[in-house]
């Protein structure tokens, strides 16, 4: 039961831009056993097990982000401003504790290197923010796999957030609401995408992860950390909805940062 909350948890991270499913599975203790058991899983190796353990997180990350869908696109529509703030705090509330799962083996001064370049790329992303992409009406079955794709670096990468991604080439609003009204004819090529595409990163991670564990989380922390302008892009000015937006800010911060040490706690114990 623990697993299938811990789900719903990486469902909303997939859906609430600047979170990243990944990494509140990071925070949660879950992320190195959930690589392992697909990966395993894949090669067919302790079916039982590693079926027994993932199918609570599954039906939990489908849950998450279903039922939340409709959440987030209610109050989208209603506390746009505020929305966005507390999506902010919840970022700002991960990264801490990013930084402490890079540095678990240690800490060398080359891996400011990989933070730095991933900072910097999805700093560039920002210059995207005002692409529309092609009409969603339209998209064909390979592009909304390609969506797909896109939505798996959220779930396997700790960090990125895939939705921020997709508001950047104006796919956000499409996927949301075809999550919110379950569009099958919509959400199959993407979650076939979401499928092929969280295979291939899984053995990419377990790879990079085994090889160069602290370089990596380093990366993963610098596209994290640039989500943050990503996600505010110019929504401030000195009046009472702001003000009312960074008591949210603070309130999603408090949350996240505070359930994160309580998990981290628990584990070193």
């Amino acid at each position: 039961m623990a697993n299938f909350f811990k789900g719903i948890l990486g469902g909303i991270g997939n859906i609430v831009p600047g979170l990243s499913g990944g990494a509140l599975f990071v925070i949660m203790g879950i992320y190195h056993k959930c690589i392992t058991a697909i990966t395993e899983l894949v090669k067919l190796k302790n079916l039982k097990k590693n079926i027994l353990f993932l199918m609570p997180i599954g039906l939990g990350v489908v849950v998450g982000t279903v039922l939340f869908g409709n959440i987030i696109l209610f109050f989208l529509d209603i506390y746009p401003m505020q929305t966005t703030y507390a999506f902010v705090g919840f970022i700002i509330g991960t990264i801490p504790l990013l930084f402490k799962e890079a540095n678990k083996h240690g800490f060398k001064k080359s891996y400011i290197i990989p933070l730095a370049i991933t900072f910097f790329i999805g700093i560039a992303l920002l210059f995207l923010k005002n692409y529309e992409g092609i009409q969603a009406g339209s998209l064909t079955f390979f592009e909304s796999a390609v969506l797909g794709l896109v939505l798996a670096g959220s779930t396997v990468i700790p960090g990125i957030s895939s939705t921020v991604i997709l508001s950047l080439i104006g796919y956000y609003d499409y996927f949301l609401y075809a999550i919110s009204k379950v569009d099958l004819v919509v959400l199959f090529p993407i979650f076939t995408g979401l499928g092929v595409g969280a295979i291939f990163l899984v053995f990419l991670v377990n790879f990079l992860l085994k090889k160069h564990y602290g370089y990596t989380y380093y990366a993963v922390s610098g596209f994290c950390i640039a989500t943050i302008p990503a996600v505010i892009r110019g929504q401030f000015a000195f009046n009472l909805e702001t003000l009312t937006s960074l008591i949210f800010a603070f309130i999603a911060f408090f949350i996240t940062y505070r359930i994160g040490y309580n998990i981290a706690i628990k584990k070193e114990n």
